[in-house]
């Protein structure tokens, strides 16, 4: 039996049929611009909602009420939130981690919602659902007010961001919602083509009710804040440099393609026309049996395995890819839709503790061919040469066992094979990019006016986003989508970049197959291939030589969960350093709020970025430091940024009325590995019977200074802009480390090269192997890594004891 709830509403419904300040705008009118698999998604939220299959009718009388107060949901049409969240539940569609005292979502929902009614009983002796409103909202605010503290058994605060995560997903994912705030909705094929603050496209309609107008511009650039972290100073150049940056940029812009296309001709191998895949490539691939003993097995197809299987595969090398997840089609498997997205995200259950917990899930990890490259931003900076020695130059974090030059020609190669587009780069080792910078939107509109009334310096760029055609590749047609699974083929992910020509060149990626363990011979002292679950059933794949790249999260917890009579404690753990040092990067967010329509769900989600205080400054209290970007939240993220603000109900609805006016700008703050920042083994269990991860991180004094710091100078920069109003949240991005590289086998768990030191014939070719982050995203250096190891590893440099024939031994 099906419900009504989702049913009814004439062309521009609001939930509850409330007056618009976007008076006539419908996004469900635009539909027959979208493609059919975006369309079938959001018209099923509209559609007769089935009857709960979670919830039982207890919990549903809590439950209902509850969701009608965190959403001021008091008349009809309602968005049918609590159909939605059971499903989500009925289906265990989770976000794959949960906090260490807490129990599962859905445990954790029956709890709480029981809680809820026992409240209302002890206080008001009646249930929960006859309490009138005004009760009902002290009971739901008391919780929200606890904080830190327990409620019936669980952190109340852990338990608000359950409540507040499920219901913003679920009410922000439905038409009648995106119309009340003036959301453009989705816009593939067609694309959204005016990006800049106050423009609109010609089915936008404007702000009936924007707010007070800014200040009038006495044309002066603005003061500059004494109070702003000292920094090196802005690049500043004279006529010599601005020639040589135009010259270098002309000659990268204009380069003929012929040595790309030599080396990784994937661009060139991806259809024209309509598809966004050649499922031929697929399907004619060369496949190998468990018992051929393959040249390497591939564990993991992102950043790092897609890479590694591309380069040795044109090596000559034969080469098995397995991937945990699906081999993706983006033209039926992505949807221009934030929450019809939780699939590319990995969601297995992994347990977070430690006294700052990181959320998982859609932040920082992937699952499917192209890893978390399928739904990363695209933002690909290199790291700066100081990042490869800040023990030496700055008493923290680590050296790495090479230096920046042993990276410079890789970080060129992956560019120009992404590629990547930007203004050129001044910071770091100054270089141009091989695409122009593509247009900037009103966030980076933003970001660039405040930034010059400060003096400081920001860039458009770089996005591995291309900025013309690429081969068979098309131009962005800035849909904003790009966290997503880009279904233009502009965003740079693996998936296309890499594993095209992989395939064309003899690689298997064999796709859903879980790999469960590493192999060795009898001594212990040589991998022999991985143990693997596909369809059910666990197999074996021989290889001479094998390479893990499972992130930070997976590759520690597939070794630690390969033990034997050689490694008791998890394998090449002789030092008990696999799953220590895993870092993340401090990744506030602070909004702005602007009388002009900002429109912040076009163009790529980061646009314009400032390294100025990238680098340690002496006559600060902290080391390190941090970078700048524009980041874009689509409606969901955004409601979760309010929502973290402590706004519920009408407060909520409210501020996401203003949705299209506020800009938001993201940090990336240097956070420093620590040992005790390691995921080990939790006593849960996933699936397959394998122990699930268990993260524990918490920061230092000197990750909170760097976290303040870029708090401060990212208000004053919206303030400087012409922002009425801030608002700041913390959060985390880019995880690393876990298995670092180092010079000896004392200090880190590979080499240089992405060997290990245990074991000669086991590479690890992932994020993991990171000894420091720096305050760029780790995409770029983690390929420019692979790319330099394969080199290497083909030359026959320190081949070890096993490698193809005809490499030297």
């Amino acid at each position: 039996m099906a419900r009504e709830g989702g049913r009814g509403g004439p062309p521009g419904t609001t939930p509850g049929r409330r007056p618009s300040r976007f008076a006539g705008h419908d996004v469900l009118a635009q539909a027959g611009t979208w493609d059919a698999t975006t369309s079938a998604v959001v018209f099923a939220r509209t559609a007769r909602q089935p009857e709960p299959r979670f919830f039982t009718l207890a919990e549903e009388a809590v439950a209902t009420p509850l969701f009608d107060h965190l959403l001021a949901q008091w008349d009809d049409p309602k968005v049918p939130v609590l159909e939605m969240i059971d499903a989500r539940l009925a289906e265990r569609q989770t976000d794959g981690w949960r906090f260490e005292d807490m129990p599962e979502d859905d445990t954790a929902w029956r709890l709480s919602l029981r809680g809820l009614d026992d409240d209302a009983r002890e206080w008001y002796d009646a249930p929960f659902a006859e309490l009138p409103r005004e009760r009902r909202g002290a009971l739901i605010e008391a919780v929200r007010a606890r904080g830190a503290g327990r409620w019936r058994g669980l952190t109340a605060g852990h338990v608000w961001g359950l409540w507040t995560r499920y219901t913003a997903t679920a009410f922000y994912s439905h038409p009648w919602a995106w119309n009340e705030i003036g959301y453009g909705g989705p816009a593939y094929p067609r694309g959204y083509m005016r990006l800049g603050l106050g423009l609109r496209e010609p089915w936008e309609v404007p702000d009936t009710e924007p707010g007070e107008a800014p200040p009038e511009d006495d044309g002066s650039e603005g003061e500059k804040d004494d109070d702003l972290p000292a920094r090196p100073g802005a690049p500043r150049t004279g006529i010599a440099g601005l020639l040589r940056s135009a010259t270098e940029t002309l000659r990268q812009t204009t380069s003929p393609l012929g040595r790309v296309r030599d080396r990784n001709a994937s661009a060139w191998l991806l259809p024209r026309g309509d598809a966004r895949f050649d499922r031929r490539l697929v399907d004619g691939m060369r496949r190998f049996d468990d018992r051929d003993e393959v040249d390497l097995v591939v564990v993991g197809c992102g950043a790092g395995g897609a890479t590694l299987a591309q380069r040795m595969s044109r090596y000559g090398w034969s080469v098995v890819c397995l991937e945990a997840g699906p081999f993706w089609d983006p033209d039926s498997d992505w949807v221009s839709d934030e929450a019809a997205s939780h699939h590319l995200y990995w969601n297995d259950p992994r347990v977070i503790a430690g006294e700052d917990p990181v959320p998982l899930g859609a932040n920082n990890s992937g699952r499917g061919v192209g890893g978390s490259t399928v739904h990363f931003a695209g933002y690909a900076p290199r790291f700066h040469p100081s990042d490869f020695r800040t023990y030496t130059e700055d008493g923290v974090g680590a050296d790495w066992p090479l230096d920046y030059a042993d990276l410079r020609a890789s970080y060129e190669r992956i560019e120009q094979e992404l590629p990547v587009a930007g203004q050129y780069w001044p910071w770091g080792d100054p270089h141009p990019y091989p695409h122009a910078p593509h247009p900037v939107g009103g966030n980076g509109e933003v970001f660039l006016r405040g930034a010059a009334a400060l003096g400081l310096e920001a860039r458009v760029g770089p996005v591995a986003i291309t900025n013309g055609r690429f081969g068979n590749r098309p131009h962005c047609v800035y849909r904003g989508f790009c966290l997503q699974g880009c279904k233009v083929n502009a965003k740079a992910s693996t998936l296309i970049t890499h594993v095209p020509d992989a395939l064309a060149h003899g690689a298997e990626i064999r796709a859903q197959c879980m790999v469960t363990g590493v192999e060795l011979d009898e001594q212990g002292r040589l991998a022999t291939g991985v143990r693997y679950v596909r369809d059910g059933r666990e197999r074996f794949q021989r290889a001479r030589t094998v390479a893990v790249a499972g992130y930070s999260i997976e590759t520690p917890r597939l070794l630690l969960n390969s033990t034997s009579r050689r490694f008791p404690d998890g394998l090449c753990n002789d030092h008990d350093l696999v799953g220590r040092y895993v870092m993340v990067q401090g990744a506030p967010q602070t909004s702005g709020r602007f009388t002009e329509e900002v429109r912040s769900y076009k163009a790529p989600p980061p646009e314009v970025t400032s390294e100025e205080f990238y680098e340690t400054r002496s006559d600060r209290p902290y080391r390190r430091g941090f970078s700048i970007q524009n980041v874009s939240p689509l409606p969901i993220v955004w409601a979760e940024h309010v929502t973290a603000q402590g706004h519920w109900g009408e407060d909520l609805r409210r501020y996401m009325r203003d949705y299209v006016h506020w800009a938001t700008l993201g940090a990336l703050c240097e956070l420093l590995p620590q040992p005790g920042n390691r995921v080990t083994l939790a006593e849960e269990k996933d699936r397959y019977g394998l122990p699930v991860a268990h993260f524990s991180y918490s920061q230092c004094e000197n990750d909170r200074q760097v976290i303040r710091a870029a708090e401060a100078v990212m208000e004053d920069i919206l303030r400087a802009a012409g922002a009425s109003e801030v608002m700041t949240i913390n959060r985390y991005a880019h995880l690393v480390g876990g298995c670092r590289m180092a010079r000896d086998a004392e200090h880190g768990v590979v080499d240089a090269d992405l060997r290990t030191f245990a074991v000669p014939n086991l590479l690890l070719t992932d994020g993991s192997v990171l000894p420091t982050q720096g305050s760029a995203n780790p995409a770029l250096t983690i390929m420019a890594l692979v790319d330099r190891a394969a080199g290497r590893l083909a030359a026959g440099a320190r081949a070890g004891l096993r490698t193809p024939a005809g490499g030297r031994r």
